[in-house]
């Protein structure tokens, strides 16, 4: 029985999740009735949780108050020892960590725009953000705070770590964390896009934007929660009272949307718990999971076959796992399987999305997800999306093109970049993605594959997500990655590079069969790269070609 991915809706006058028409920056949408304002309302709802675990740290445990109450004394510090006015641009480059979130919440609270900082990057890289943005301040940790003074880092700067937050309470306590004048329209803060074929570029996000994208990611919950009541004959408000506290363990970096706005963020608004795991390892992952009661975990697919395999699995228990998702990239179908084996009864979800979006605009979650894995979710009511040529005529359900979207979701535009804004988003507010993918008749994304990450060889077009997905069915494929070469002749040829599972013995032939039996002919890799370690990621999980083609030596 085919599933209704839009019902219950939840989403009529009064409802909890109220959607209905709206102008938004010149042009009318639809909107969430309940994301106005600004993000100090979310942060207002803290201390009412009072002692409840919200951060675990280590021997570091931090309420919900006593967040509140941490962030309302940084934010005195930062107005009268650093001046932060309303407005002011105050970059953010910290490791995970309490620190940043305090900072975050504080620069939130006073008007200020958050500018969030690679801090996995060099510090040419972050010196560069930081100039790009004209920030009037950096707040960085230790290691940040050398490395933007070795790459010769003029500006202004605060190094914030624990010791400082120590003397900050001390120097301004019982302060009331403000609240902000900012409109709902205004700037909430800047994320970078990943620059890997290029100068990273500031996507400035609004705060109905990051409301929105918290808002979406609930309704696709309650959904969820509404289909299962439905199915046991019970309701839907008694199965939820029942839920013990959710807990997640951040793996994403928090200056990348996933880790701020859905992590961060998102757990404020469910009244959660983030417990921070810095440097991962499979098994000291699995022991916070056990330790710390983990209901949900979210991360890269690298992530996942790491806990598989991870031979401690076995003598932890794990049975506070509800649910399992996959950020950054699409679980692979063995990837799927042998997680729903292991994790039997477990829901699985994942979803669609981009810096641009705020996060995800299509999810699926329980059997809304398992009923076609292949897809990247279900587009959300609030978030348009439509398939276009490369005329930019849109083209029938189920054919391949460039997805688009609209919403009050998507950024304000980039920063200082009128004309690259004026080409990412048309006068009508659509956001061109880059990414080629097709969305059927009842709203099921699916991405074929990046648009610039197309191989085009002998006249037909290549989509190297779709030769990735059918190597790594192969069970002694640990990772791959494919990409174009020039070709005199072709055009491009195809190559792939491989990682093979531990002990497993792979040959070039043997992957060149195992993609000529699922796929045409002109599909099958011309040259076939084997290494023995994970594809080079970027920070938001994807596979990073230039680095891997100067790995292989062919930079």
């Amino acid at each position: 029985m085919q599933i209704d991915p839009r019902a219950p809706g939840l989403t009529g006058p009064g409802e909890p999740f109220e959607i209905c028409e709206q102008e938004v920056n010149g042009r009318q949408m639809r909107v969430f009735a309940g994301a106005t304002g600004n993000l100090s309302a979310l942060f207002a709802t803290m201390p009412g949780r009072g002692d409840t675990d919200f951060i675990v740290d280590g021997e570091r445990r931090i309420s919900y108050a006593g967040f509140h109450a941490l962030a309302g004394s940084v934010a005195a510090a930062l107005t009268d020892e650093y001046g932060v006015q309303v407005g002011d641009r105050i970059a953010i480059a910290m490791h995970n960590s309490p620190e940043w979130m305090i900072a975050f919440a504080a620069l939130s609270a006073l008007g200020a725009i958050p500018v969030l900082i690679n801090s996995r990057g060099s510090g040419e890289e972050m010196r560069y953000c930081a100039e790009d943005i004209a920030v009037s301040l950096i707040i960085a940790d230790v290691r940040r705070a050398e490395k933007l003074a070795e790459a010769g880092y003029q500006g202004k700067s605060l190094v914030f770590d624990e010791a400082m937050l120590g003397d900050m309470v001390a120097r301004y306590p019982d302060q009331a964390l403000p609240d902000s004048s900012a409109g709902t329209d205004d700037p909430a803060c800047i994320l970078f896009t990943s620059g890997t074929t290029g100068r990273p570029k500031g996507a400035i996000i609004s705060h109905r934007a990051m409301l929105t994208g918290i808002l979406m990611a609930q309704h696709a919950g309650a959904r969820f929660a509404a289909r299962m009541a439905a199915q046991m004959g019970i309701d839907p408000a008694a199965m939820m009272a029942g839920r013990p506290q959710s807990a997640i363990l951040l793996i994403f970096p928090l200056f990348h949307v996933s880790g701020c706005q859905s992590m961060f963020l998102g757990i404020i608004a469910r009244g959660g718990k983030i417990v921070f795991h810095k440097r991962w390892n499979p098994a000291e992952a699995l022991r916070l999971v056990e330790e710390e009661k983990i209901t949900e975990f979210t991360g890269p697919p690298m992530t996942l076959w790491d806990l598989l395999n991870e031979p401690t699995r076995a003598t932890r228990d794990l049975s506070t796992i509800g649910s399992i998702a996959s950020g950054g990239q699409a679980l692979a179908p063995n990837l799927l399987a042998a997680l729903q084996e292991a994790f039997p009864r477990r829901v699985f979800g994942g979803g669609y999305g981009m810096t641009e979006t705020t996060g995800s605009v299509s999810l699926a979650m329980g059997d809304l997800y398992t009923a076609r894995p292949e897809c990247s979710g279900v587009a959300h009511d609030v978030a348009e999306m439509r398939v276009v040529d490369e005329n930019g005529s849109v083209l029938p359900s189920g054919e391949v093109g460039e997805i688009c979207v609209r919403g009050p979701m998507v950024m304000l535009g980039y920063w200082n970049r009128p004309e690259e804004t004026a080409a990412a988003i048309d006068a009508d507010g659509w956001l061109r993605t880059g990414d080629l993918g097709t969305i059927d008749e009842i709203g099921y994304v699916a991405i074929v594959d990046r648009k610039t990450n197309m191989v085009i060889s002998k006249g037909e077009n290549i989509y190297c997500a779709e030769v990735e997905r059918v190597i790594s069915e192969h069970p002694d494929v640990a990772d791959v990655a494919a990409f174009g070469m020039p070709d005199e002749r072709l055009g491009e040829r195809l190559a792939v590079a491989v990682t093979p599972e531990a002990g497993r013995d792979l040959s070039a032939d043997t992957v060149r069969e195992h993609v000529r039996k699922h796929l045409a002919d002109y599909k099958v890799p011309a040259d076939v790269y084997f290494r023995d370690t994970p594809m080079p990621r970027n920070a938001t999980g994807k596979v990073d070609r230039l680095i891997l083609r100067h790995e292989i030596g062919l930079a």
